[in-house]
């Protein structure tokens, strides 16, 4: 990436508590729906094949995640041109729950997107809509203003995901790095970040600093040209977008968007069991440390809920909700 880039890294930055995002984890109750979009649309590798976790396992998982002890599903896994070294997108089959994102409604808080790069635009729209998969506006450009002054025009397309997600394919200009690793052969590159819509993006910058040591590398005010933008929302629209990295990391980032004076409270909870996004997943080598600081947040003012730990075999593991109430799952790495 260049210097004038926005999104490049910081001189000399790398993690020193979290890792770029590691997994996205969506709830669905139509497997078929789900792995049509991820294998032929956006051209993801399928890795684990509807498995049902382990009793072990599964128990494991009812704690960390606050299930209940009843609570029962279905697995599956998708990784790009990088495989398990890249990004995932984890799909949980369970029956119930009710919908976040009901008609794709933006303005609503909760997950909203998966993010993948693509070398062209105009050939991944032909040939995902002719698998029959609808985009909400077509190609949607988009004026980026560099840190220098200077500007450049990016691109993506918004495509109707499985459970009322927002799956993007995005494009960059040539001089500039895309925003994921691309596969010479499918033109597509695997998930490079995810989006969630928050009442406060202010307080959700300070928990994505201070719990996971991230940074935010963009933070403006976008207005939308009205439903040629992809959202739906109506033109003049403003909202807040931010883009959130790991030190060092050029791509697996976040991005939040505050919808500001036309934001709406989601009547559903944006996590398991709902459908949608529902969580995000990091890696870490400083375990102590970040459930240190999961604590001190919890108990000095509501940063963040309460931490649940992971019980038994297997890496140590804790899931807390982000002040936008988005369940975060942190994982020991060696």
């Amino acid at each position: 990436m260049t210097r004038s880039d926005p999104m490049a890294p910081r001189t000399g930055a790398a993690p020193t508590l979290c890792g770029p995002l590691e997994c996205v984890t969506m709830v669905t109750n139509d497997a078929a729906a789900a792995t049509a979009f991820m294998t032929q649309a956006m051209r993801l590798q399928q890795v684990a094949v509807d498995t049902e976790p382990s009793g072990t396992e599964a128990r494991r998982s009812r704690e960390l995640w606050g299930l209940a002890p009843d609570a029962s599903w279905r697995e599956l896994r998708f990784v790009g041109p990088e495989g398990e070294r890249g990004a995932t997108v984890r799909v949980l089959v369970m029956e119930g729950g009710e919908l976040i994102r009901p008609n794709m409604e933006s303005r609503l808080t909760g997950g909203l997107s998966i993010g993948f790069p693509a070398a062209s635009l105009e050939e991944t729209l032909a040939r995902v809509t002719a698998l029959g998969f609808e985009s909400t506006a077509g190609i949607v450009r988009l004026t980026i203003t560099r840190p220098d002054g200077s500007s450049y025009v990016s691109g993506e397309v918004l495509f109707r995901g499985p459970e009322q997600i927002y799956m993007l394919a995005v494009g960059r200009p040539a001089d500039m790095t895309p925003v994921g690793p691309i596969d010479a052969g499918s033109g597509m590159g695997g998930p490079a970040y995810s989006a969630l819509v928050v009442p406060d993006a202010t307080r959700e910058i300070e928990f994505y600093r201070e719990i996971l040591g991230w940074e935010a590398r963009q933070d403006i005010v976008l207005t939308t040209s009205g439903p040629a933008g992809g959202l739906g929302l109506e033109a003049g629209t403003q909202f807040r977008f931010v883009q959130l990295f790991a030190p060092g990391a050029t791509t697996r980032y976040l991005c939040l968007l505050d919808m500001m004076a036309v934001g709406r409270t989601n009547p559903v909870a944006p996590r398991l069991p709902n459908r949608g996004v529902v969580m995000w997943s990091f890696g870490t080598r400083a375990f102590d440390a970040v459930a240190q600081r999961v604590r001190a947040a919890a108990a000095a003012g509501g940063l963040c809920s309460q931490p649940r730990f992971s019980s038994g075999a297997g890496p140590r593991a804790l899931t807390v909700l982000s002040p936008a109430g988005l369940m975060i799952e942190v994982v020991e790495r060696p």
